[in-house]
């Protein structure tokens, strides 16, 4: 019995839990049962990899003492940072598991849950090669998590979504994610080290880049719960938008696809549409005809504020799109063309007037707006279809 890309059977495969470390003797035997815990529930055969990071409390030891056995411990001498500790764990998995098993990476500070692994798992059974538990998706919640946190998290993924979109991933940067063993084996016999370079936060949102031309991702909800860290922390924030910024950098440097400018283009003349159509809709309410409103367009054209606002206007109706296509709410594209015609009819239907100029600014607008939903929720419908041909 094999799986949809051929790999073996739920029943046979084999987990490999990988768990970066760094001084978390305050959770590390609680996750070490919970992954236990969950993994003999499901019925699967399981092992675990904790890379201790140059802890100083002692956590390598309290994870080999509460595995039992079944935890092996990997000790970096001095600390080496979050890339090459998950480098490290990812490495000694993949080479020593067969086709169809399965890597799961999680955090070791009990904010994740490994019960949402099942849900990931299913991913990779109907076709996904990476399932990430996603902050993002419909179903997800997150708590006891900084309003700054929450801020930086998103922005850093509606940047990435602007310029290397990934059909598939809303949250590039969580670590609790499922992987196909063969998919990360044939990253490193392809890069080397060089898979995962970066040392800090930013290697997760490196190794979704590196798989990104090979590797078919989905996304599952799950609830961050922050509020049961033990430990505090602090994202060096800078630091980890510098790591992003080289990621990017780098990988458009080693020949990866280009960023996607023909799609921003595409967004921006559908949100071009939208504010000529609105110019010729209050144009026409107002009973100017047609030739006068693309006289007046003409002229504020010239003006270099009129110019600032529109793109002021476009680059809004961009991030728009990110926060609603990240919402799983494409319905509020067409709900809301059509609000445009209903408007209109109604003041047809109500005795008003209305010009052809004001016609034709709704016609902009819906075709604007449609176009912008489109260019929200095609990458989805595409991976979909992809998924399902295999």
């Amino acid at each position: 019995m094999t799986t949809a890309k051929g790999g073996s059977a739920p029943s046979l495969r084999t987990v490999c839990w990988v768990v970066p470390a760094y001084d978390e003797a305050a959770s590390i035997a609680d996750l070490v049962h919970r992954i236990a815990e969950v993994s003999e529930g499901a019925g699967w055969r399981w092992r675990l990899i904790v890379v201790d990071d140059g802890s100083s409390d002692g956590t390598g030891d309290l994870a080999r003492d509460a595995g039992a056995g079944r935890a092996e411990v990997l000790v970096n001498q001095p600390n080496l940072g979050l890339g090459r500790t998950i480098r490290r764990g990812l490495r000694a998995a993949a080479e020593s598991l067969g086709p169809g098993d399965v890597i799961v990476t999680l955090d070791a500070d009990l904010t994740q849950d490994p019960v949402y692994a099942s849900a990931l798992l299913a991913l990779l059974d109907e076709g996904a090669d990476v399932a990430i538990a996603s902050r993002y998706r419909r179903g997800s919640s997150v708590e006891g998590l900084s309003v700054f946190r929450h801020v930086l998290s998103f922005g850093a993924g509606a940047l990435m979504t602007l310029l290397r979109p990934i059909r598939g991933v809303r949250d590039y940067s969580c670590g609790f994610r499922a992987y196909r063993a063969e998919v990360v084996r044939d990253a490193f016999e392809r890069w080397g080290d060089d898979f995962i370079r970066e040392d800090g936060f930013g290697c997760m949102v490196e190794i979704a880049e590196r798989l990104r031309e090979t590797a078919v991702f989905a996304e599952a909800p799950f609830t961050l719960r922050y509020d049961l860290k033990r430990r505090g922390s602090a994202i060096p924030v800078l630091r980890t938008i510098a790591a992003y910024g080289r990621v990017l950098r780098r990988v458009s440097k080693e020949g990866h696809s280009a960023a996607p400018i023909g799609m921003l283009a595409l967004a921006f003349v559908a949100v071009m549409l939208g504010a000529v159509g609105q110019a010729f809709l209050r144009a026409g309410a107002g009973g100017v005809d047609a030739s006068g409103v693309v006289e007046t367009l003409a002229i504020a054209l010239r003006d270099p504020r009129v110019i600032g606002g529109f793109l002021a206007y476009g680059f809004s109706t961009v991030l728009w799109l990110v926060v609603l296509s990240r919402l799983d709410l494409s319905v509020a594209y067409p709900i809301g063309a059509w609000g445009y015609v209903v408007v209109t009819i109604a003041a047809v239907i109500a005795g008003e007037q209305v010009p052809p100029s004001r016609w034709a600014g709704v016609a902009l607008i819906v075709l604007g707006i449609l176009l912008v939903g489109w260019l929200g929720v095609a990458p989805q419908l595409e991976r979909a279809k992809g998924a399902s041909a295999r």
